[in-house]
């Protein structure tokens, strides 16, 4: 029996995950977490002047920088993270509200079975801030982002992925000091939230955790219309 959740050695392993799963014809899903820390951020920070030496710095901090294509801010990864993406190909009218919703409905269902019920919405000093963040009691807990790319006869292949602060020790200092070293805005800890605060020792482990939300995916995925024209993957 395989397990829901992908444990890969760097970050660059989930990256190239994700990537995979971008490049399949079919509608997929995918669990990962990191065994190392590290910081990723949109390749876009290369072009940041002092990138590269903003980068070093953290290196030497213990939070190595990789680069991802989809846009936002710079994310920690590492063990306490779980990360969820979901690759989809859909028809023309589709739209990015909708891309959210897939990546979010099923992570808000897995919450309210939780005995948590999430909010939709920015949350300031947070890393990678934006509109569909997912909060609880006011702080972060879950971080969205996806990437689009057209296909033939007005389709688009979009992937979507969020990331959950199940227990870790919130790096917001990590992301601060290279958001400083970049000119970026300040990041602070107690905008964030992760489910080891609200659980303690009553947490379900990380692999539980990513089962339930396998389920909860897969019954995503199966609401999607398969294009008509989309091969099953072998």
């Amino acid at each position: 029996m395989n397990e829901a959740l992908s444990h890969v050695t760097d970050v660059r392993q989930g990256l190239a995950l994700e990537a995979a799963l971008f490049d399949r014809p079919d509608n997929c899903r995918g669990l990962w977490q990191s065994a190392t820390p590290a910081l990723v951020c949109p390749a876009a920070y290369q072009r940041q002047a002092g990138f590269e030496r903003a980068a070093e710095r953290s290196a030497a901090r213990g939070w190595p920088v990789s680069c991802r294509p989809s846009g936002g801010g710079a994310v920690p990864q590492g063990i306490g993270v779980v990360n969820l993406a979901m690759a989809v190909t859909v028809r023309r009218g589709f739209l990015i509200e909708d891309g959210y919703r897939l990546i979010t409905d099923p992570i808000r269902a897995v919450l309210r079975d939780l005995g948590l019920e999430a909010t939709t919405g920015a949350t300031p000093y947070s890393f990678c801030d934006g509109r569909w963040n997912l909060s609880i009691d006011g702080r972060k807990l879950v971080g969205t982002a996806q990437r689009w790319r057209p296909l033939p006869r007005g389709q688009m292949r979009i992937l979507t992925h969020a990331l959950v602060l199940h227990d870790l020790a919130i790096p917001a200092r990590a992301v601060d000091a290279f958001h400083r070293d970049l000119g970026l805005g300040p990041i602070r800890a107690e905008a964030h939230i992760t489910l080891g605060d609200k659980f303690g020792d009553r947490l379900p482990g990380a692999d539980d955790f990513a089962a339930a939300l396998q389920t909860a995916a897969d019954d995503a995925l199966a609401r999607i219309d398969r294009p008509p024209d989309a091969t099953r993957a072998s």
